[in-house]
């Protein structure tokens, strides 16, 4: 259980960088603010080739589990969008009222569990497809993935 866990951590934070890079280029997911570029499809696709890789899924296994994974990643990022509107909000405000940070507080807390909600969702969706080896390799793999790309970009 300690490895999902981290696996959520791992897709959360892929989710909030998505929406730091969205906010910084205006226009939806091209650059950080930092100037570095970052191609959304071209991350999604790296990810997915390496879980393929990590995981050996058949082609078939591939065919219904990427789609799946990341049909739950996009659910998990479309769920922060309000929260993270009103973290922008008020991290460019210098005078916070507490009625504000409960407010972001609240929203933490929900969007915390319908991702936990997700993912127990999808888990029973991925039982489907994946053994309970294959399993633990994607969570394995996916933390892996994760936290080799954090490490590179921090480079």
């Amino acid at each position: 259980m300690e490895k999902t866990k981290k696996v959520l951590i791992s897709i959360s934070a892929l989710l909030i960088m998505f929406s730091m890079q969205s906010v910084a280029s205006g226009k939806g997911h091209k650059h950080f603010q930092d100037g570095r570029g970052f191609d959304r499809e071209a991350f999604i696709s790296k990810r997915n080739t390496f879980i393929v890789e990590k995981v050996a899924l058949t082609a078939e296994e591939k065919a219904t589990f990427i789609p799946l994974d990341n049909e739950l990643m996009h659910k998990k990022f479309e769920i922060g969008r309000d929260c993270r509107r009103i973290e922008r909000e008020l991290r460019d405000k210098k005078d916070k009222s507490d009625a504000e940070c409960q407010k972001l507080l609240k929203c933490r807390e929900e969007v915390k569990e319908k991702r936990d909600q997700l993912d127990k969702e999808y888990l029973e969706k991925f039982k489907k497809i994946l053994s309970a080896e294959q399993m633990l390799k994607y969570q394995s793999a996916d933390r892996e993935f994760f936290e080799d790309y954090f490490r590179d970009r921090r480079n």
